[in-house]
């Protein structure tokens, strides 16, 4: 068990340090592009129908154990901080078929977009995310303020991470 335990943390490390060496599409500190892109069937995705407000961007994909387990964290803070201009978005690269039977035992309770190519699976993709989950937070202004690959599970975590929000 303990082997397997230290493989597994060999393998997070390698992904880790894999996905941080490619150049971030949405780096701290910059203007955010037009957040408008095309999922797998070709149909448009665009968020400026939230434009004015704090953006939580959360990518994340079925079968990823810290995607699941932020879930519920994600849920909490998007219901906790209801009424104010912060809105979160899940994105996924499931496809439809198999997000309907995931989502019926693990719901989302905030704006979902699912078979999003942002890993580049079927092309160049602009979000090329290998990481997951990532969540990026974007100003009202248009401004990446947060920029975070790996879950956010802990009470510790996701006081922080409320904060952040709230402050912006």
């Amino acid at each position: 068990m303990t082997r397997f335990f230290l493989f597994l943390l060999l393998m997070l490390s390698i992904e880790l340090t894999y996905a941080q060496s490619k150049k971030d599409p949405l780096p701290i500190g910059l203007q955010a592009p037009k957040l408008e892109f095309k999922d797998l069937d070709n149909n448009l995705v665009s968020l400026e129908h939230l434009r004015g407000n704090i953006i939580v961007l959360n990518f994340w994909n079925i079968g990823c154990l810290g995607c699941e387990q932020e879930r519920e964290t994600l849920n909490r803070l998007s219901d906790s901080l209801q009424g104010k201009s912060i809105k979160f978005v899940s994105i996924t690269l499931n496809k439809k078929e198999k997000i309907a039977a995931w989502l019926a035992k693990h719901p989302i309770t905030y704006e979902f977009v699912g078979n999003v190519d942002f890993m580049g699976v079927s092309g160049s993709s602009f979000f090329n995310y290998r990481c997951m989950p990532t969540t990026v937070v974007i100003d009202q202004n248009g401004i990446v303020q947060y920029n975070q690959c790996g879950p956010i599970m802990t009470k510790e975590e996701s006081d922080k991470f409320a904060k952040l929000l709230v402050k912006l």
